[in-house]
Formats: structure tokens, C-alpha cells, sequence
């Protein structure tokens, strides 16, 4: 059984491999595998209720190992990348299930450098991981948790430090933390530049993580940013890793509006890096056009932050993202932060004297219908010879004026079914028509 999937491991933190015993393994695992002269690993996690007792065992397997644990307590997912580098750990851990229900819960891992692992290196912890598993017996090891508060307040100074002397007085700003990990920071992070903040979900219970609300659900932060007359608005995700934000209007602006306003901002003030932008396949065809006018070069990864970083470090460039509202400034930090890239809007926003509004207008966005439909099994799409004709089909009707992107999440069992044109009833169709059949090919064959 493959543990490790676009991002780190998550499931239902009650069932494997969220047991006692694996999470010790797993940890054993991480630290045999990483460990180095620092000999110390960072943990920090998200509100979930299942976080302290998920940290506790994995501390235990790595105290078996001889490695030292630091507990850094709740705080977004991207400071473990900061802290990780700046203290000189050898790696760690986050445990977050992102913008899944509290239910679940995930381990991401960053190396020494800060970066998510490598296959190759997930590879060999996995295979540690199941090597242990074969054997029954666990080290008895007691260890006491003591999160150390300090090490937030060292990743809100790097934010606020990454501002340079902007001012944010008589600005007010709303923030949607997701009752998740930026429930403290966000908030600090915004006053201390100087704005009025009107603080949203941040009363976390352990079970109200991403419950109808933050970056899952911005028309809270729209409707509040109506309601205070606000500057703009910004929607965090449960473990701050993804940003979506709402313009002064009230307009919820994704991270193709982002991506390609910030694009032209660096550009004109000559900091994106060979005039590349990395985005994903799941970019909107408008941000393509209007990248191309500005002659700046926009390369597709695959999805997910790790492969947006991958081909960031390829083709040497500063800016990244996703649609979905992960970006990184390479420059900066070596993965998304959703506090740090909102902070740098409002940077970019002092700079050029705009609202966000007048920011982000260069980009005319197509209708872009997205899909999500549960699977009994994620068979691979090209194992589906219907399937796949039938999306071929579609992709020639849609050639130059749309596309059709079907994938299954890495993280739930569910298919992913993309659709992009000018008309937006047909894009509906054909994207529930798509849907539908394949579903139907994966029953056929599952027998289901």
C-alpha cells in the first residue's frame, strides 16, 4: 500500500496509518532517513484535534532514532520551510491535513533545505516504513511535548520583514483564517503593518477547521469585506498554504488573477527571473493570452505546489502558483505561503497605488467549470479506452478556445473533471457528460 501521494500522507486520522504504531514507525523512518549532525527535527501542526496525539507518537519514533524533537505548536504549514532552514534542523514535519475536513489529518515533510521531498526520497522512507511494519514490537520511549510559542512569532518577523517599509494605515483588511493554522498569525502579521483588521474564524475547537469557511469558502470574507468597506479581503486555508482573495468590491479573485498581475508587477520592476512564470495545467486560457501579451512566458506543470517548484527550479524562475491559490516566490521562500504572498500583493498594491481591482484587470478570464465526483477506485485514465476516446473528441470540438483536464485528486478518491470555453452551458455539459462516463467505465470494470 502507497503512503505517500502528492502531498505527504493524509487519510481519516482514526485509521491507519494514523494508529499509534505506524505513526511511531513513521517517524522512526523520517529520522533514519534524514538525519544529520543538526540531529534535530521540527514539528509544528494545524487545529485538528488529532494533532497533539499524532505528534506525540511520531516524536516518540524519532526519539527512538536518536533525533531530537523541536515542537513549534500551531502554525501554517510554509513556516516549518522557514524555521527548518534558519535554525538549521534536519528537517519537519507538518502535521495538516490542509483544506480537508478535521477529520482527517496528513504529514508533510520538508528536508534541511526546505523543500518537499523527492519521490525518490519518499521512496526510501516508505520503504523503512514498510519494512517496520513487518515487525510487531515497539520501543517503549516516554518524551515530554513542550511547544515553544517563540518560534511563531520568529516567522511572523520574516513576513513582516519580506514587507520592506510599507504602511498599511487607514487601510482595513479582512482576514478569513479557517478557524485553522494562521489564526494567530495572520492577524499579527496585518496590525503590525499598520491596517485595521477585521479577523474572521478564529476560534478553532479542533473540529471547525475549514468548516464553512477561509479560502474553501471566500463569499465570508466578500460579504465582510462589503460590510466594513474594506481595502481588500483574504481567505486562508486550514494550514495557510493557499490564498484566495476579494478584491475591494467585493469580487473573489483566484490565483490566476494573482499569478498574472504579480507577474507584470515583477516584470516592470525587473524580478521575474527570465521572464517566466510557472502556473499549471489547470490555469484559465485567459491567463495564457494575457501572459502572452505582456511577453512573458508561462510554463504548465502538473499539478500540485511540489511540481509548480520543480519546474520553478528548472527553468530558473521567481514566481509560481497555482489557480487553486498556492504561490511561491522562490526568491523568498521555497513553497506556497498563503501570508507571506498576501503580504507581497499588498506590497505590490502600495507600490503601483492601486486597489486591487485596478491590479488585477490586464486578465479576461474564460468559464471555467470544475467537477468533483466520487470514485469507487482511481483507475488511470489512459486504462479506460472509452473514456478516453471520448475526451479526445471533446478536446478537438474545444481546440483554441478552451480545454478539457480530467485527473483524480491525490489526496480523496475523487475525479477531478476540468472544463474551459466561451460558452458556458456547453463547457457544463460536456464537463458532466465526461464525468458521468467515466464514472460509469470505473463501475464496469470494478464491477460496482
Amino acid at each position: 500500500m502507497k503512503l505517500f501521494g502528492t502531498d505527504g500522507i493524509r487519510g481519516d486520522s482514526s485509521k491507519f496509518p494514523f494508529d499509534n504504531k505506524t505513526l511511531f514507525i513513521i517517524g522512526k523512518s523520517v529520522a533514519e532517513i534524514l538525519k544529520s549532525s543538526a540531529s534535530k527535527i521540527l514539528i509544528i501542526r494545524d487545529t485538528r484535534e488529532s494533532g497533539k496525539r499524532i505528534q506525540r507518537h511520531l516524536a516518540k519514533g524519532i526519539l527512538s532514532s536518536g533525533v531530537k524533537t523541536v515542537f513549534g505548536g500551531v502554525m501554517p504549514t510554509p513556516a516549518a520551510s522557514f524555521l527548518v532552514k534558519k535554525e538549521k534542523y534536519c528537517a519537519a514535519i507538518v502535521i495538516s491535513a490542509s483544506h480537508n475536513p478535521y477529520n482527517d489529518n496528513g504529514i508533510k515533510i520538508f528536508n534541511s533545505k526546505g523543500s518537499k521531498l523527492a519521490d525518490a526520497v519518499e521512496n526510501k522512507i516508505e520503504n523503512k516504513i514498510q519494512k517496520y511494519l513487518s515487525d510487531s514490537r515497539i520501543d517503549s520511549v516516554s518524551i515530554t511535548v513542550k511547544e515553544d510559542k517563540f518560534l511563531l512569532k520568529e516567522y511572523e518577523n520574516f513576513i513582516i520583514k519580506g514587507a520592506g517599509k510599507i504602511s498599511l494605515k487607514g487601510k482595513t483588511i479582512v482576514a478569513d483564517c479557517a478557524n485553522g493554522a494562521s489564526y494567530k498569525c495572520a492577524s499579527e502579521v496585518l496590525k503590525k503593518l499598520g491596517a485595521k483588521v477585521i479577523a474572521l474564524n478564529t476560534k478553532p475547537n479542533g473540529k471547525n477547521i475549514n468548516l464553512n469557511c477561509g479560502a474553501l469558502h471566500p463569499e465570508n470574507a466578500a460579504k465582510a469585506v462589503k460590510k466594513y468597506k474594506a481595502f481588500c479581503g483574504f481567505a486562508f486555508d486550514g494550514d495557510a498554504d493557499r490564498l484566495i482573495c476579494i478584491d475591494e468590491n467585493g469580487e473573489t479573485r483566484d490565483g490566476d488573477f494573482f499569478l498574472s498581475s504579480m507577474a507584470k508587477h515583477l516584470k516592470k520592476n525587473k524580478k521575474l527571473k527570465n521572464n517566466i512564470l510557472v502556473s499549471t495545467v489547470m490555469a484559465n486560457t485567459g491567463l495564457f493570452k494575457a501572459m502572452k501579451e505582456e511577453s512573458i512566458k508561462v510554463v504548465a506543470s502538473k499539478v500540485g505546489d511540489r511540481y509548480v517548484l520543480e519546474d520553478m527550479k528548472k527553468y530558473k524562475a521567481s514566481l509560481g502558483g497555482e489557480q487553486s491559490g498556492h504561490f511561491i516566490f522562490n526568491d523568498i521562500l521555497q513553497t506556497g505561503d498563503g501570508l507571506l504572498s498576501a503580504v507581497q500583493l499588498l506590497k505590490a498594491l502600495n507600490d503601483e497605488k492601486k486597489t486591487l481591482s485596478e491590479f488585477v484587470s490586464g486578465i479576461e478570464k474564460y468559464p471555467q467549470i470544475l467537477i468533483n465526483k466520487k470514485v469507487s477506485e482511481k483507475i488511470p485514465i489512459e486504462k479506460l479506452p472509452e473514456s478516453q476516446k471520448l475526451i479526445e473528441n471533446y478536446k478537438k470540438e474545444l481546440s483554441g478556445d478552451g480545454q478539457i483536464l480530467v485527473r483524480y485528486s491525490g489526496t480523496e478518491n475523487l475525479l477531478r473533471v476540468m472544463l474551459e470555453g466561451k460558452d458556458k452551458n456547453r463547457i457544463k455539459e460536456i464537463a458532466e457528460k465526461t464525468a458521468d462516463f467515466i464514472c460509469g467505465e470505473i463501475n464496469d470494470k470494478t464491477g460496482r
